[in-house]
């Protein structure tokens, strides 16, 4: 793998941005066409398989930690906006995300099925263990179960009963709900009696391989969590299908992969990522925790699916040093901006992980909080580069998303986890709903909420209405919630005229509806297009910008939404939009 590109991808790649988006310099932003919501190139099958990439987790940490931000320190490089954006301000699907919860609001077998479509693991076994990592902060095995199927089994840690095996499971809902490609995680309980040890199975102890004994593997069963019947939990993870190639990096793009032409850190849906990682404090976003499949067709052509994997370190992890358990979310593992200002005012600068409080479960859920929580503060444990360059829009959009994952999902997704103690399923439920309360009240602000424009007619008569996440979400109360539209219609090269609309109507239990204005001589053949503002206010002396749809009539009563931007401000369109 390589962040370098051959010389034909950038074209590739402008070219691609270009159908993604619009036309920046003209008032007809958007053409008569359908957006696009998937990005088959992206599916196209090649050949050869790309190679396998290794990524060293030490020199990867050091990379982005301290050589990188030195290389780019006096580097002029202002972030601009992701590339593969479609025409209704949303990511289309491709090899790296899927429209899920970002286009409507799922249903809850669906949410809580996740990525697991095959039935789980048959607790009477047998199943037969195949390598192993007895020791370490995260020891576990991979096994085969009698249908001959491959997974991975992790277990908890002895200071924090139930948090890791629940995390994998609760992390991969709330990814896949979200959009993203991971693995089948479930909660097993089993008893040792229907393990076996494959004949010949090694393991490493003491830097030597040596045959795999129960007496070698003890130490996984002293550590493990226990449900009150004495049997063992763990977390089983699917083998993903396809055949793995490494991880894959969150700049720059693959030399072996001709479709991977957009730099990874442009993409949209790996910069937004940063406020689901911070819903859920998954701090450990390095690139080992991704893993790109090799999927391959009967021919032996494929194309590469990117996957998450891993979110172990999620929901409070505990770290055997206190004052780094502490500052995880806050802070990287070496930042050197807190050091340098911390050494200088000898540490007079008040720090949110100087108010850290263990809560009700003590250890268990470590320092996952509410109160402690910033949105656009949380920072992973090394710095990531797609987080690095997303935007007002990117976090908006994900957080647009988060909306659509409901209080009562959050909840059954808990309950998925198979969490024993009430007091750790009690807190888990009140942390994740307050802390998605407190992303869309910071997110969904700057930008309008606003989403889903589709048309109403009766007759000749047409309404646009969308959806307001924030009546919705119930961040805001409708009764302080004023409306306002305006309208225009292009007239011939830049030229815009403003035009009437018509009434604006509340239709529960969250949309607002407007009367589009009409054109009589609209046809197939010469539409008019018609730019629509609808704004929702928080509280009446709010200046919230609108949310920006682009329009086309073909004739009476018949219009086609091709469009939708979110302004940053109350200016009216105009070519440099």
């Amino acid at each position: 793998m390589s962040s370098d590109r051959s010389p034909f991808r950038p074209a590739a790649a402008l070219l691609l941005a270009a159908l993604l988006a619009s036309c920046g310099g003209s008032i007809r932003r958007f053409p008569l066409a359908e957006p696009m919501w998937v990005d088959e190139e992206d599916f196209r099958a090649f050949e050869p398989m790309p190679e396998e990439y290794f990524s060293p987790f030490a020199w990867d940490g050091a990379d982005q930690m301290l050589f990188r931000p030195m290389a780019r320190f006096f580097a002029v490089d202002p972030a601009g906006e992701a590339v593969n954006v479609n025409a209704m301000d949303e990511v289309p699907d491709s090899s790296w995300y899927v429209n899920r919860a970002s286009r409507r609001v799922l249903p809850m077998e669906e949410v809580l099925d996740g990525p697991c479509t095959e039935a789980p693991l048959d607790p009477a076994g047998p199943w037969t263990i195949t390598s192993a990592k007895p020791n370490g902060a995260n020891p576990g095995f991979i096994m085969e179960d009698a249908e001959g199927r491959k997974f991975l089994l992790k277990f908890d840690s002895l200071s924090q009963p139930e948090r890791a095996t629940a995390a994998d499971v609760m992390g991969s809902r709330l990814y896949h709900a979200a959009g993203f490609y991971t693995a089948c995680n479930r909660v097993v309980f089993f008893d040792r009696e229907i393990l076996r040890i494959d004949e010949g199975a090694t393991v490493e102890k003491d830097g030597e391989e040596v045959p795999m004994t129960w007496e070698v593997l003890a130490p996984i069963w002293e550590r493990a969590s226990r449900h009150p019947d004495g049997r063992l939990r763990a977390a089983s993870s699917a083998f993903l299908p396809g055949r793995p190639l490494g991880p894959w990096r969150y700049e720059g793009t693959r030399d072996d992969d001709p479709n991977d032409v957009i730099p990874h850190q442009e993409r949209r849906e790996l910069r937004g990522g940063y406020v689901l990682a911070s819903w859920i404090n998954h701090f450990d976003t390095r690139e080992q925790n991704t893993l790109a499949m090799w999927i391959a067709g009967d021919d032996g052509r494929g194309h590469v699916r990117h996957n998450y994997i891993d979110f172990g370190d999620s929901f409070g992890s505990q770290w055997s040093w206190d004052g780094i358990s502490r500052r995880l979310g806050h802070a990287s593992y070496f930042d050197l901006r807190y050091l340098l200002i911390d050494f200088v005012t000898f540490g007079a600068i008040p720090r949110p992980w100087n108010e850290a409080r263990l809560g009700p479960t003590g250890e268990v859920l470590g320092y996952f909080d509410v109160f402690r929580f910033e949105p656009d503060g949380w920072r992973p444990g090394y710095p990531n580069p797609a987080f690095l360059r997303a935007s007002e829009r990117d976090n908006a959009w994900m957080a647009r998303i988060i909306a659509n994952i409901t209080p009562e999902q959050v909840e059954a997704i808990v309950d998925e986890a198979a969490v024993n103690a009430d007091v750790t399923r009690a807190e888990l439920k009140r942390i994740l709903v307050g802390r998605r309360e407190r992303i869309l009240k910071r997110w969904l602000r700057g930008l309008s909420p606003l989403t889903w424009p589709r048309l109403e007619t009766r007759g000749e008569d047409a309404r646009l209405c969308m959806r307001d996440l924030a009546i919705a979400t119930e961040i805001w109360d409708w009764s302080d919630r004023p409306y306002w539209a305006r309208a225009w219609r292009h007239v011939g090269g830049s030229a815009l005229e403003e035009v009437e609309v018509g009434a604006l109507a509340r239709r529960p239990p969250a949309h607002v509806c407007v009367g589009l204005p009409s054109a009589e001589e609209a046809t197939p053949d010469e539409p008019a297009y018609w730019i629509v503002d609808l704004a929702g206010q928080y509280g009446a002396e709010d200046d919230s910008p609108p949310a920006r749809v682009h329009l086309y009539q073909l004739g009476p009563g018949h219009y086609r939404v091709v469009g939708l931007e979110r302004p940053d401000d109350l200016d009216p369109p105009g070519p440099r939009d």
